[in-house]
């Protein structure tokens, strides 16, 4: 059992891998002169589902989402219990490392260069005066539509590492160890996994898009979130706090 949930989340941990090693590989690289289209509108959206206080609702949808995957009501109330232990902890790690840090964001590397600034000056103001800083300079921006503009002047944290894609690849080893562990191999337990490896993959495409993080972040925020829940299967495989319905 510990051993197929070893193989199981590494599979899919390599496959979210596969975005930062893309851009690795066809040397992408964001830049302030991007130009949105407006087909990328709803990335914008599938962002925001990892944003606070939206993730709130992702979670409570997605919890609801993982209730096939059980034989009972009980066995899907300890698992939401594990679902919040795990978004308490990777998001705790996440905060950590980001005050440890302190990496700037991609665009607001870009803002300072352009405003005749410094990211050292940029990240010694507070929340609010950083915000309309960044808001100021967007409403010059008539290139940039005014959807990510609010976007931008919200997220004026640190970098490393992508706290949306900690969350992200958290729900799908979620999704993968539930489903190793209970032995589910319904179309249903499939479809949940395969929508949750889209999601958690478009979400990681949205945070490069939009210049929120670098390749490296991405990456790191991965293997944080395989190594988190890689123990946390582990646990509950040796504890059998689940039986399997063998579907």
């Amino acid at each position: 059992m510990v051993i197929n949930m070893l193989k199981r989340l590494s599979l899919y941990t390599l496959l979210l891998c596969l975005v930062p090693l893309f851009v690795w590989l066809f040397a992408w690289q964001w830049n302030g002169n991007i130009v949105f289209e407006s087909y990328e509108h709803p990335l914008y959206w599938l962002t925001e589902s990892g944003s606070v206080p939206y993730a709130i609702i992702t979670c409570g949808v997605f919890a609801l989402l993982f209730l096939p995957l059980f034989s009972n009501r009980k066995q899907w109330i300890l698992a939401v219990a594990v679902m919040a232990f795990s978004m308490v902890i990777t998001q705790g790690v996440k905060s950590g490392l980001k005050n440890a840090f302190s990496e700037p964001r991609p665009f607001v590397t870009y803002v300072t260069e352009q405003t005749g600034s410094s990211t050292d000056a940029f990240y010694a103001q507070d929340r609010q005066a950083r915000a309309q800083i960044v808001d100021q300079f967007y409403q010059t921006q008539r290139n940039v539509p005014e959807w990510i503009k609010g976007h931008y002047a919200k997220e004026v944290g640190y970098s490393f590492p992508s706290g949306h894609t900690i969350f992200a690849a958290s729900w799908l080893m979620l999704a993968v160890g539930f489903m190793q562990l209970m032995g589910n191999r319904s179309a249903r337990a499939k479809l949940l996994v395969g929508f949750m490896s889209l999601w958690a993959i478009f979400m990681l495409v949205s945070r490069l898009r939009f210049g929120m993080h670098y390749p490296i972040d991405l990456l790191i925020s991965i293997m944080i979130a395989w190594l988190i829940h890689l123990g946390i299967f582990q646990f509950l495989a040796k504890k059998n706090y689940f039986k399997p319905t063998g579907r």
